[in-house]
């Protein structure tokens, strides 16, 4: 068992905070249901929190099941749908603490996941494709709350920022939730670096495309396309890229520039909190 922001898979533990993971040459993970397999590089289920790959053969189901804590579910390939629709390939899917639902894969399907807190089974389910599984019986309390909210990240409005090279998605930022949390996808031109900054709380990054190198303490980690990275609450980070990169990063609390206010803050907790003015996600009405 893995506390929040400690590896599961084998890593070199640096003292700087940083976690790199390259799990492409590691094998998939058997979540006890045929069709379904992971490779999960933070886990706890203690939480029901966890970083990773899913994945999901044609004609796999996931079971119904519902969400106690917010899920996030980005399509790198294929689709899953539920009964309020279907979720694509360049697709952010959110599902919010009490969504229930039962998704199907129409067709081979690779996700990024990351899972914020327990997923409630049926008492007769032993497959363990989320962290932290509660098997108990459940109704669906608000079955006129649908339980996805699906943002295609290519429609999000691109922002500059003050630095140069660097542009943001400000994709998701809780809304309807109870935490005060970021989702964002980091665009970095070639040669791009941005300053060094002191993270206040959990980092966990994609690597979408292209290459990323992490500078803290003196150390200096390597990521490339297809890589997880997490950063520990505390560290001192700056990060540049040789080539050009595109993230994706869930911030669980903001950061503060080392060497005063160079730009308005990296992950995006500037702007308020569920202003949809200012954020891809889109107000359900039946949340409002």
């Amino acid at each position: 068992m893995n506390a929040p922001g400690q590896p599961s898979l084998n890593c070199a533990l640096r003292e700087t905070g940083v976690y790199v993971f390259d799990v492409s040459e590691t094998p998939w993970q058997s979540v006890g249901k045929g069709g379904l397999a992971q490779k999960i590089v933070r886990r706890d289920d203690r939480t029901g929190h966890s970083f990773g790959y899913m994945s999901f053969d044609t004609l796999s189901r996931t079971g119904v099941h519902q969400h106690l804590g917010t899920a996030f579910s980005y399509f790198l390939s294929g689709s899953l749908t539920d009964f309020q629709g279907t979720t694509v390939a360049g697709q952010l899917g959110v599902n919010f603490a009490g969504s229930t639902h039962d998704a199907i894969a129409y067709s081979a399907t690779l996700t990024v996941g990351r899972m914020e807190g327990p997923v409630a089974y049926a008492a007769d389910v032993t497959h363990t494709l989320h962290a932290g599984n509660r098997h108990t019986d459940f109704d669906n309390e608000f079955p006129e709350h649908l339980p996805d909210l699906s943002i295609t990240l290519d429609t999000v409005q691109v922002s500059a920022t003050r630095i140069a090279g660097l542009t943001r998605r400000l994709v998701y930022d809780y809304a309807h939730t109870l935490v005060n949390r970021r989702m964002t996808q980091l665009m970095l031109l070639p040669g791009t670096t941005v300053p060094a900054h002191l993270l206040s709380a959990l980092v966990d990054i994609y690597v979408l495309a292209g290459d990323v190198s992490f500078g803290s303490r003196g150390a200096t980690s390597v990521a490339k396309t297809g890589d997880f990275i997490v950063l520990e609450p505390d560290a001192h980070i700056t990060y540049t890229s040789r080539y050009g990169a595109s993230l994706l990063v869930w911030a669980d609390g903001p950061s503060t520039w080392e060497e005063g206010p160079v730009s308005p803050e990296l992950y995006g907790f500037t702007s308020s909190h569920a202003d949809p003015l200012r954020f891809g996600n889109c107000t359900p009405t039946d949340f409002a």
